[in-house]
């Protein structure tokens, strides 16, 4: 999860941040498809936190994660969600490691540079990345994993937007890679971070979306956290409800972003979460420190 600089949001928040001590109650929560509540929990550390995944029902972690053995998981352990990155990859990474085993495996998969994270902006369109990355799933699944999620869809999406002849074709590529995921490994959990430009094609394959930086985010310009624009979020929402007509079953992941020593500019964000019929959770920039909600907002 590459924290970008968007920002979302919609007139009714806007002023809950300006009027933060007259909060009005939330409309009524919308049913997920007539689903129960579902609890997540988002965490890129590799040490587990003590009670962090209890009563969870999806851990969305790195894969190097050390996630119960066969066997010998809990029976309220959640169901694990492996880490993959389908539109950057990290200097030192595994998937850059893989392409460097193979001759000729980094020529043309890297488009542009994401100074602050250390990445790449990577091809979908390149063979050897789409092996790469199938390969890592092959691991994630032997280790265990019950789920992937897809990381920083909208990087090679908003690559092609910006250069729309040498980045021809990206969408469809993007599109067909997690169709064939779905189909390869059907039983598979599939959510994706955001993609909301390819959400409609992307969303048969999946069992959730990540709406990241629903009302908050870490800015990467100023250093820190900050509240999103309204308008930008109530799109977004469109682009969501679309995708959900195009699979009813489709389960609504909320992520905010606040500082755990100091939480307070992602207060209320849980229950507009809920309101449009998200899960949600807080945590601070790196996904290492889960942010504590406010008593009266307890809830998925």
């Amino acid at each position: 999860m590459k924290g970008r600089e968007r920002v979302f949001g919609g007139l009714f928040f806007g002023l809950l941040f300006l009027l933060p001590s007259c909060l009005p109650s939330a409309p009524p929560t919308r049913e997920q498809g007539g689903l129960p509540p579902l609890r997540f929990v988002v965490y890129y550390g590799d040490t587990p936190i003590k009670g962090l995944m209890k009563g969870q029902d999806w851990a969305i972690v790195s894969d190097t994660y050390p996630i119960p053995r066969a066997g010998s998981a809990l029976p309220d352990s959640p169901r694990y969600f492996a880490y993959l990155s389908v539109g950057e990859v990290d200097r030192d990474g595994p998937i850059a490691r893989a392409l460097s085993r193979t001759p000729g495996g980094e020529r043309g998969v890297f488009l542009s540079e994401n100074a602050f994270w250390h990445s790449h902006v990577a091809d979908i369109r390149n063979p050897a990345f789409r092996k790469a990355l199938y390969d890592r799933v092959e691991r994630d699944r032997r280790l265990g994993f019950s789920g992937l999620f897809l990381d920083t869809l909208d990087s090679p999406l908003d690559y092609e937007e910006r250069h729309p002849k040498k980045g021809a074709g990206i969408r469809r590529a993007l599109v067909s890679f997690v169709e064939t995921l779905h189909a390869t490994y059907p039983r598979l959990l599939i959510v994706g971070n955001r993609g909301f430009s390819a959400l409609s094609q992307l969303a048969p394959s999946l069992s959730g979306v990540l709406f990241e930086d629903f009302c908050t985010r870490f800015s990467e310009g100023r250093k820190r956290y900050v509240r999103v624009s309204p308008e930008e979020r109530a799109r977004l929402l469109v682009l969501i409800r679309q995708a959900k007509e195009q699979n009813p079953d489709l389960r609504l992941l909320a992520l905010d972003y606040d500082d755990p020593d100091s939480p307070g500019i992602s207060r209320g964000c849980g229950r507009v979460a809920r309101s449009e019929g998200f899960s949600h959770y807080v945590s601070d920039w790196q996904l290492l420190r889960p942010v504590k909600r406010p008593e009266r907002e307890s809830g998925p």
